[in-house]
């Protein structure tokens, strides 16, 4: 059985995330979507996890109507800070995916470059366990990410229907409540 894995915030779910869920079922048995820093509030992490996991598998569904079924959402909480790209914090994923997957060899779709994401882990972890996939963050949806889509959400645009599912349009009012709540912790 073939698994593949994306690490993602979701702050909030856009287009860019949804390609490397298709990229990741189109290649795989099963995907898991974990939903990192599950545990965080902060003005870097404004959506909590519930809505985070209520979009994606919105989402999800909206999307990949014959292949929900083979998708998994769930939430990963931090080691520690978002900074530890330690060993630490790589047997810690390892661990949490290889619970949650029952597979100790699974490839690892991600869309920042490989030189996060192999510090991680230890060679013989890269070697023989883990595999990964490079989705080019500019080669999806103009290059979107998060942070440029929590600032649409922000300024109305109109701009906003181009990156993100329709669940995240729904409710940005509810996610732009977040983020103003999210910029008055200190």
């Amino acid at each position: 059985m073939k698994t593949g894995v994306i690490l993602a915030r979701l702050q909030p779910i856009h287009k860019g995330h949804l390609a490397l869920i298709r990229k990741a079922a189109e290649e795989n048995d099963e995907v898991y979507v974990f939903i990192g820093s599950a545990d965080k509030f902060n003005q870097r992490n404004p959506l909590p996890i519930s809505l985070r996991m209520q979009l994606a598998n919105e989402a999800i569904e909206e999307t990949f109507k014959d292949e929900v079924s083979k998708i998994k959402v769930l939430p990963l909480d931090d080691l520690t800070d978002e900074s530890d790209n330690s060993h630490d914090w790589g047997f810690y994923l390892y661990s949490k995916i290889v619970t949650e997957c029952k597979n100790p060899c699974f490839t690892i779709y991600y869309s920042d470059g490989f030189e996060i994401i192999t510090t991680w882990f230890p060679s013989f972890i890269l070697r023989n366990n883990v595999s990964l996939c490079l989705l080019a963050r500019g080669a999806t949806v103009d290059g979107i990410s998060a942070t440029k889509v929590r600032r649409l959400i922000e300024e109305d645009s109109d701009a906003l229907d181009v990156y993100v599912p329709k669940c995240v349009l729904d409710r940005r009012e509810t996610i732009k409540k977040h983020i103003e709540l999210s910029k008055l912790i200190k």
